[in-house]
């Protein structure tokens, strides 16, 4: 073999070889030495004013670190300053530093009451709420909180919002905007809707104040009432269709956890501290949810995640597996059966997950790996793939996995509504996972095709487990998702015409029936979701041309 190689400009090398000084082919995604070296996930390129991920990261965690510092210290806090991608707008009503008013804890009702009607009252949409409309709003937002990212405490943070602004413990401006903005979103209320670019304008301004500027916020709660807030407003851009804002709140979101080493929970030094059950549990939500948000929005976009746990400079994760919010409620801190794994021995099809009691969020966890390590794998697939032996190792393990973690999944029956939500959500994240990691195959080998035809129709049966009245929101991920199935299944209706013989007409009842049990499903929640309208939108002009 050849050893010349036409030289590359200046500064072209890949940051590993440029730190070694060692010679680079400059190829991508990786170069021959990262791959010979088992390291292509370190290889990255920078040419000229780009940023690269983790440089990226690494400013954020930085600056970030800071700014916690400020949060548990307020007393020495001194100014900092961030690029912020949101134009800062005055908002008239109002200034950045006046919490809206809920002086009178008008909140303090199980987060199960109805949300109340609200008669329209003669404040313009660009005025703070009244304590009927906040009260609303909030209901409204505690009716979904299963889908909207919500890791504290749902009893203690409702009574968090009854506090007087600025006492210990109480609901600072950004975390409350956000909710307000969510409540807005779902609400049936004209009035209240009206108020969504308001409460928008004002949770993004709060939010560059809270994480990028020296504020006076609570020392015991600003940590995680500020990454709350973040996990809100990445859901809401998310599900607006705004990708880029989005990605910035949950890279925000990324940050703050590794900054404050939620990601490394130490729960019996935190116990022998006299931290309660309770609070650590909203720790150990905290990280899982953004992992989870991370994981499942980078894959969907095709795009690598922020929490990596590949390469040499991968994430380390020693927070314990996420238990139900009961369990913290009963003094339950690390689970009693189950979880000795990693998340990576789950992919591997190397856990022990007989007994575990029921956790929703450590299902999405699971369901969210499953489909980032789909896209993953599924992109490193090649023709001239040089270890090929051992791209099929991983290949089959996550195949199983996917197959046997999906098999669990239809299995669970007779739980909560929000239960039930969440499984399908999970389901569908599994589907789409086996999707992935086939569709390189499927042109060329049946049973791939065959396998991801499967899968889709499976997806859309899954609906079946729970009821209409349900749909009104899901984590906005699931319109991409089913975005994906959709084009799975009209690509197959495609290819049945295209075939000489004759198709048979259950099969195309099959896909058709599946076909639109999505797009109702869909139709369902574009009131709530954006980006839903869009994609459904797509469809159906997509399936007017099969006609």
């Amino acid at each position: 073999m050849s050893t010349t190689a036409r030289p590359l400009n200046r500064g072209a090398a890949c940051l590993p070889c440029r730190k070694l000084k060692a010679r680079c082919d400059g190829n991508r995604p990786a170069c021959g030495r990262c791959v010979a070296n088992n390291r292509p996930d370190d290889c990255e390129y920078a040419i000229g004013g780009e940023v690269t991920r983790s440089r990226l990261l690494e400013e954020n965690i930085a600056l970030l670190e800071a700014r916690i510092r400020e949060l548990e210290n307020p007393n020495e806090a001194q100014s900092m300053r961030l690029h912020n991608p949101h134009p800062q707008k005055a908002v008239a009503g109002s200034s950045s530093g006046t919490h809206p008013s809920h002086s009178s804890n008008p909140w303090l009702h199980s987060p199960g009451t109805p949300q109340q009607t609200v008669t329209p009252g003669p404040l313009s949409a660009q005025q703070p709420p009244t304590h009927a409309e906040a009260r609303a709003l909030f209901q409204g937002f505690m009716a979904h909180t299963s889908q909207l990212g919500l890791f504290l405490n749902p009893a203690r943070f409702a009574r968090a919002v009854g506090l007087s602004p600025g006492s210990p413990g109480a609901v600072d401006e950004l975390l409350m905007n956000a909710v307000y903005l969510w409540g807005s979103r779902l609400s049936s209320s004209a009035t209240l809707r009206a108020r969504e670019e308001y409460f928008s304008a004002k949770a993004v301004q709060a939010a560059s104040s809270a994480i990028l500027s020296a504020q006076s916020v609570a020392p015991v709660n600003g940590v995680l009432h500020t990454l709350q807030a973040e996990v809100l407003l990445a859901n809401y851009f998310f599900s607006s269709g705004r990708f880029l804002e989005g990605k910035y709140h949950c890279l925000a979101a990324v940050a703050l956890i590794t900054a404050s080493g939620l990601h490394q929970l130490d729960v019996a030094a935190l116990a022998g501290a006299g931290v309660d059950s309770v609070s650590v549990g909203e720790k150990i939500h905290a990280f899982w949810t953004v992992y989870a948000l991370d994981q499942a929005w980078s894959a969907a976009m095709n795009a690598p995640p922020s929490i990596c746990q590949r390469g040499r400079t991968g994430f380390i994760i020693t927070t314990p597996w996420p238990l139900a919010s009961e369990a913290y409620e009963q003094g339950i801190m690390i689970p009693r059966r189950g979880y000795g794994y990693s998340v990576v021995d789950f992919l591997q099809g190397r856990a022990d997950e007989s007994g575990e009691e029921f956790s929703r969020l450590a299902l999405r966890v699971k369901a969210a790996a499953l489909f980032s390590g789909a896209v993953y794998i599924s992109s490193q697939y090649r023709p001239d793939l040089p270890n090929r032996g051992e791209f099929f190792v991983q290949f089959t393990a996550l195949d199983n996995q996917i197959e046997i973690f999906h098999s669990q999944l239809a299995a669970i029956r007779n739980r909560s509504p929000d239960d039930m939500r969440e499984l399908l959500i999970c389901r569908t994240l599994a589907c789409v996972a086996a999707i992935h990691l086939h569709s390189a195959f499927a042109n060329h080998q049946p049973t791939s095709r065959q396998k991801i035809l499967t899968v889709a129709v499976a997806s859309a049966r899954a609906l079946d487990i729970i009821h209409a009245n349900q749909y009104q929101h899901l984590d906005a991920v699931i319109a991409l998702l089913w975005t994906t199935i959709c084009e799975t299944l009209v690509a197959e209706v495609r290819r049945l015409k295209r075939n000489a013989i004759p198709v048979r007409q259950e099969d195309m009842a099959r896909i058709t029936t599946s076909l639109d049990k999505i797009e109702g499903a869909m139709s369902s929640m574009t009131y709530v979701s954006p980006l839903m309208a869009s994609k459904l939108a797509e469809l159906q002009q997509t399936r007017a041309t099969i006609h």
